[in-house]
């Protein structure tokens, strides 16, 4: 061993490596206590965790208990050669990156090295700054596989994972309550589930719970429960080991792997199966998982948000939603309210879809006139958030707000008393082009009365 290797403290690289293996576990393998120690030495100063087998039994064994992000494994040990113990764990699952220490580093280890899956090999003897590097630019390799695992899913999905990840628009007193709630779930670490009708934003509202998280740095992924079948969803979940005719393994990471340490988001939990909810029963009950065709398990490190547009409760009355999987899932549940209970946050709402969509299709912005705003203050809005977004559109391209919806028709059955009162009040001004004397007229109500609740609604 050198002697820059004997003294760990003497190099000057060290606050260099220390964002990227602060968080990092790893695992030393190797038969000879001075390199063992050396090493040790080395990483307890700038690893969260570092821990020590002295043959290949040992490290089997610290295997099936922990989770390590790297193991820094020797390749000359008496019971068994460490290529030989490495390519046994991908047999069983190894869901670690390992890096092959020898002093033979010749071109017929390094190929055998490959075939068993170590990810870099360090010849004997080496320096402490090296080791960290080989270290450090293993983190990043698995970080920016992950990364790609996790947008890979997302454009497979179809989904537009920078559309509103952060934001709950308005300034309504409901979804002020939306954000509060939110803000509080995201303290936790609890399970969440999100209710509220179609195109209502809880994917929104999930997305902001992870960015207020401690989860934030790390990937947060959407799931669509709705259509899949058990073997499906548990293979994206949990992902599964393939053996290749050479014999070696590929290892094929479920979004609990590539996605660890973030948020995955349920949508339509409501939908799931009753084979996908016993797969995520036991997944929550248990806390670990383990790859398809692996005998070893992962421990799970997840947050779970889940939407529903149904209550859950009535579900699990009717049989239709397994007991377990409620109260495991249901530790915090958010109501989202649905537009027409909040008419307030449309002109909001409005305003950023008109200059985010323009700027996205090269158009200019029309005039949002009285009657364009009364038309839309007065719609129902039966798809939500959505379908209001969906009209805006319509409106660029038109080149009209007035154009790009139609005069309200017709009530909603479980519309608000103050709803069905807004709605036809500014039905009745635009049957008067906008005249609110006419309006009042008509209506058999004082003139003040109609500009009071006007103001009240923006207008």
């Amino acid at each position: 061993m050198n002697e820059s290797a004997q003294n760990p403290g003497s190099f000057g690289t060290r606050a260099g490596f220390a964002d990227k293996l602060a968080q990092a576990s790893v695992l030393i393998v190797d038969d000879e206590p001075g390199m063992r120690n050396f090493l040790y030495k080395v990483l307890t100063g700038n690893c969260a965790r570092v821990d020590i087998a002295e043959d290949a039994r040992r490290a089997s064994q610290l295997l099936d208990e922990n989770t390590y992000d790297i193991i820094i494994l020797d390749n000359i040990m008496p019971d068994k050669t460490g290529l030989e113990w490495l390519a046994e764990q991908r047999l069983v699952g190894l869901f670690s990156d390992a890096i092959l220490i020898t002093a033979h580093a010749d071109l017929d280890t390094a190929i055998q090295a490959i075939r068993a899956g170590a990810i870099d090999l360090l010849p004997k003897p080496f320096r402490s700054n090296q080791i960290l590097n080989a270290i450090s630019h293993s983190l990043e390799r698995v970080r920016l596989r992950r990364q790609n695992s996790v947008l890979r899913h997302e454009l497979e999905l179809g989904k537009d994972i920078l559309k509103n990840r952060d934001a709950l628009l308005g300034s309504s007193a409901e979804i002020e309550l939306v954000r509060q709630s939110v803000l509080s779930a995201a303290k936790t670490n609890a399970p969440v589930v999100i209710r509220g009708e179609v195109g209502s934003g809880k994917q929104v509202a999930a997305r902001m719970l992870h960015a207020s998280s401690r989860r934030a740095d790390h990937p947060f992924v959407w799931l669509q429960c709705h259509g899949m079948a058990e073997d499906a969803f548990r293979e994206c979940l949990f992902g599964r080991l393939e053996t290749q005719p050479d014999g070696t393994v590929t290892r094929h990471d479920g979004i609990l792997q590539s996605a660890a340490g973030g948020t995955l988001y349920l949508e339509d939990i409501d939908a799931l199966s009753p084979g996908g909810q016993n797969v995520l029963t036991e997944l929550l009950g248990t806390g670990r998982f383990s790859p398809l065709r692996a005998s070893r398990s992962v421990e799970l490190d997840m947050r779970i948000v889940s939407s529903t547009t149904r209550p859950l409760s009535v579900m699990t009355r009717e049989k239709a939603f397994r007991p377990e999987l409620f109260y495991l899932l249901t530790v915090i549940e958010i109501i989202q309210p649905p537009l027409r209970e909040r008419y307030e946050d449309i002109l909001d709402i409005v305003r950023y879809f008109s200059d985010a969509l323009a700027l996205r299709m090269g158009v200019d912005v029309p005039e949002f006139t009285p009657l364009a705003r009364r038309r839309f203050m007065s719609h129902t809005w039966p798809g939500n958030v959505m379908e209001l977004r969906n009209t805006i559109e319509r409106a660029l391209i038109r080149g009209s707000f007035e154009d790009a919806l139609e005069p309200a028709a017709g009530e909603f059955e479980t519309e608000s008393l103050a709803a069905v009162e807004q709605r036809h009040i500014l039905a009745m001004l635009d049957a008067c082009g906008g005249n609110r004397a006419a309006a009042a007229r008509r209506l058999g109500v004082a003139r003040k009365t109609i500009d009071r609740k006007c103001r009240a609604w923006g207008l």
